[in-house]
């Protein structure tokens, strides 16, 4: 208990003064020596949660909204001025509302005499800088995201629904000539090097994908450079949604192939050249190009590996802090759930104030929804935490060296990548996942290596079953859903291990299946695959891992992949 010495009050203001405080957009107020307010102007009454100014008189720090470490500190600051003599000012932050909102402001605190030079007392004023505070820490934000976006290999750019730019990263300002990044902003194509033929072809390009919401990829095209050098690109180009799912602009990636597309055309050139030597040559010529295109869809994935593992960091941390602190939380509100118990059962009558609060915030249906809130929270951060888990795991593309690792790790891995593809939608039931895993052993392996072979076996099986699912009624998708069933064991002999990849699609022919695993080889339309992803898994697991791929597969009986490698690497230890 504080008490409190007879100090002279500090001098209410007239009507005049009172009044022109009571339009300040700054709070005031003013208290006696003893830090016990006296009175406020009605920005101050609002912010604390009171409907006339007068009923501040009498309160102190620790009558108002916040916690009591905080009253003590403001009493403290209180005490600092009036001491010294000298205004006092201060950057302070405060959770305020009951939404729990977070409030900055500046504080000027000055001290009061009266007549005979004597302390009577403080007043203080609050100039309110939240939204200066909020812009600061968005333009932090922004800030970060740029230098995430220019630390991507890739060009980048974003427009809106009318093709004009509204930023690109530093690659991309770097290739159209720009000396700063803000120099894009509100352009058009036909503002740049190229010519308005091309400038008119971008754009209605810009405009197909936006009105039929369909990103175009890999579209491979020519043109010339800010120092007019003809250079090859491969554009991307994504529409993006609001949280209404409406297009408002579209975001583009281009990747300078030129050095590429000069080696595949001195590669055409060469064909022309070579077609009447031996046999022996041309097999020569085509694991050339079989090698060059390995190496981009390598580097490729390589990059992708990069950014995932990235943004999986990024994501972990907060996360994680996330998660840990809801242990807390729970535990904090279990506290305060007993704590109120305890005062139903002791004072069972309370006063009309609080009846009529309870009443107000129907404290049953809280007491009983909050725990779980607090549980569906924790489930949310544990399925974000295996997400990160899974982007992490597979992102180890660029690990060169033979690792021994949990296969099965690998292929979940995979699958969480891959389930947006796996659920169910409105019309369709989605494709079923059957895990029946043998108990392993560590494997000796090239792990991004082989996580790539079980994206592509994966991703071609699942393109498998949308296909045949399109020809498909509902009734018999809902009777006869579409699986993979993914089954591992170890090998008979005992050095090695066997993992099958079964889906019940239409099956293939035997002159497909024959083919399969040959360089450009595939059956799917122009634009949606490049024949590679199936050749390169057959050199992973052969050439790289000493091991078997195989493809069984009739009309109508689905298909089997069968995976089959040594547990360890014995070639690579050696080397």
């Amino acid at each position: 208990m504080r008490i409190s010495a007879p100090t002279m009050s500090v001098p209410a203001p007239t009507n005049l003064l009172q009044s022109i405080l009571a339009h300040l957009p700054q709070c005031v107020f003013w208290k006696d020596r003893d830090s016990v307010f006296q009175g406020c102007n009605q920005s101050w009454a609002t912010l604390i949660g009171l409907a006339d100014p007068q009923m501040i008189q009498g309160k102190t720090e620790y009558d108002l909204p916040w916690s009591k470490e905080d009253a003590a500190a403001y009493e403290a600051r209180d005490r600092e001025a009036m001491l010294s003599g000298i205004p006092q000012c201060h950057r302070l932050t405060s959770r305020l509302k009951n939404d729990g909102e977070q409030l900055w402001f500046d504080a000027q605190k000055i001290p009061l005499y009266d007549a005979n030079g004597q302390n009577v007392g403080i007043v203080c004023i609050l100039t309110m800088i939240t939204e200066a505070q909020r812009a600061q820490e968005l333009n932090q934000s922004a800030e970060l995201l740029q230098i995430v976006l220019d630390s991507i290999p890739q060009a980048l750019f974003w427009k809106d629904i009318n093709s004009n730019y509204l930023g690109c990263n530093r690659n991309w300002a770097k290739a159209a000539g720009l000396r700063a990044l803000s120099d894009v902003v509100g352009k058009s194509d036909y503002d740049f090097c190229w010519t308005p033929e091309e400038a008119k072809l971008y754009q209605e390009q810009d405009q197909a994908v936006m009105e039929t919401d369909t990103p175009v990829l890999h579209l491979i095209e020519q043109r010339l450079q800010a120092d007019g050098k003809p250079a090859w690109i491969d554009v991307n180009k994504i529409p993006i949604h609001d949280s209404e799912a409406n297009v408002i602009g579209l975001l583009g990636t281009i990747e300078d192939i030129t050095e590429r597309k000069a080696a595949e055309l001195a590669l055409q050139q060469s064909e022309a050249q070579l077609r009447q030597q031996t046999q022996q040559l041309e097999h020569t010529l085509q694991t050339l190009q079989r090698t060059q295109m390995q190496l981009v869809q390598t580097e490729k994935m390589s990059s992708l590996g990069q950014m995932v593992a990235g943004i999986a960091h990024e994501i972990n941390n907060p996360v994680n802090f996330i998660y840990g602190n809801l242990n807390h939380a729970t535990s904090y509100t279990q506290d305060l759930l007993h704590l109120i118990e305890l005062y139903q059962r002791h004072y069972p009558q309370p006063v009309a104030a609080i009846q009529g609060e309870i009443a107000a915030i129907d404290l049953e249906f809280l007491l009983e929804d909050l725990p779980k809130l607090l549980t569906s929270m924790k489930v949310g951060a544990e399925r974000i935490q295996k997400i990160v888990l899974a982007l992490r795991n597979f992102s180890r593309m660029d690990e060169a060296d033979v690792k021994a690792v949990n296969i099965h790790d690998g292929i979940d891995s995979t699958l969480m990548i891959l389930q947006s593809r796996l659920k169910a939608r409105s019309d369709h039931p989605g494709i079923q996942i059957i895990r029946q895993y043998g108990v392993l052993p560590d494997v000796e392996c090239y792990v991004g290596q082989l996580n790539q072979v079980f994206m592509n076996i994966l991703a071609n099986a699942i393109d498998a079953l949308e296909t045949a699912d399109e020809e498909r009624s509902a009734a018999d998708l809902r009777e006869n859903p579409s699986t993979i069933t993914i089954c591992t064991e170890r090998s008979t002999t005992g050095d090695s291990i066997v993992i099958r990849i079964i889906d019940n699609g239409i099956g293939m022919s035997e002159a497909v299946r024959t083919r399969l695993f040959d360089p450009f080889f595939t059956t799917k339309p122009v634009g949606k695959g490049t024949g590679l992803g199936l050749s390169i898994s057959y050199q992973i697991i052969v050439d790289r891992h000493n091991g078997r791929l195989t493809c069984e597969s009739e009309p109508g009986k689905g298909c089997e992949f069968r995976i089959e490698i040594p547990l360890l690497q014995h070639s690579a230890a050696v080397g």
